[in-house]
């Protein structure tokens, strides 16, 4: 009866790990390789309709694809999109900032939309990304190279602070809803994009997830590298209901970084909902920041 109980008590334990091996490894494929969003929407949506669709080359070879619109100012717009999102998602903030006479890239990211390919690593590799979009961007007739402004949500709003720190042509930041490191939201992180207890599944999630992204989530830490865009500006914007991305994360940034720098808390704001919360006083806010800093307004 003993060696049976036994059995039985062993045999739960090991379906038990094996159940939680099998799951974790799933959820931190899912997060690593995630669906690809399908565009449903085109610039004329948010009234842009001197777009060119482009295509480049990232820093380590990949082929993006995205929107171009020509700069009427000499100051033009990069915008990068989020986890699992495509360019179709920064449309809103490029209407409010095309309508004022700036030039925009909307692009899909690695491994995201129409863009090559197969893995995303939460802006560790996505920096090779933007260099691309700067080239590109610093290449074509009417740019001012002293006028290039990134702007970028949640992922690509640490994609962005990690870039402009590396990237001396970029002369503007504006980072909306971004994380301080990898590191520091493993709890949430897992929460909502596994859908798993931060215990005791997150060790496990991020262990497959950097086994298949071939990376150290320890590297992705845009609040190490925030104070390097000193004394070129940043503009860091959160939302004050953020449930996957917490406010305080907008807070460490903000003390990180050195002078010039901005901070907009939007309440009632959930993540990346902006727009449809604070409406025109968050574009005047967004529109306000670049013209004083690119324009000189």
């Amino acid at each position: 009866m003993k060696r049976i109980m036994f059995g039985i008590v062993a045999g739960i334990v090991l379906l038990t790990i094996g159940g939680a091996l099998w799951i974790t490894r799933a959820r931190a494929f899912e997060i690593v390789h995630p669906a690809r969003g399908v565009i449903t929407r085109a610039p004329e949506s948010v009234g842009i309709t001197n777009y060119q669709n482009v295509t480049f080359r990232s820093a380590d070879g990949l082929t993006l694809k995205g929107w171009f619109v020509p700069s009427q100012n000499g100051a033009t717009f990069i915008f990068v999109h989020g986890h699992g999102g495509t360019r179709q998602g920064q449309l809103d903030d490029a209407g409010i900032l095309v309508q004022q006479g700036y030039g925009a890239l909307l692009f899909d990211l690695r491994n995201s939309g129409k863009s090559e390919g197969n893995v995303t690593t939460f802006g560790l590799l996505e920096v090779n990304d933007v260099r691309g979009a700067v080239d590109f961007v610093l290449a074509q007739p009417g740019t001012d190279p002293n006028r290039i402004g990134l702007l970028g949500q949640s992922m690509g709003g640490a994609t962005v602070i990690m870039a402009a720190a590396r990237i001396t042509e970029v002369r503007a930041v504006a980072a909306l809803s971004a994380y301080t490191s990898m590191e520091d939201n493993i709890e949430t992180g897992v929460e909502n994009l596994a859908g798993l207890p931060s215990f005791p599944f997150a060790p496990l999630v991020i262990f497959w997830g950097e086994l298949e992204a071939r990376i150290d989530i320890q590297q992705v830490e845009p609040v190490a590298e925030i104070a390097s865009i000193s004394p070129r500006p940043i503009l860091i914007a959160h939302g004050e209901r953020d449930d996957l991305i917490p406010v305080e994360n907008a807070h460490a940034l903000y003390a990180a970084a050195q002078e010039p720098k901005e901070l907009l808390l939007i309440p009632n704001a959930a993540h990346e909902s902006f727009y449809p919360v604070a409406g025109e006083a968050y574009a005047q806010k967004i529109a306000a920041f670049f013209d004083r800093y690119l324009v000189g307004k």
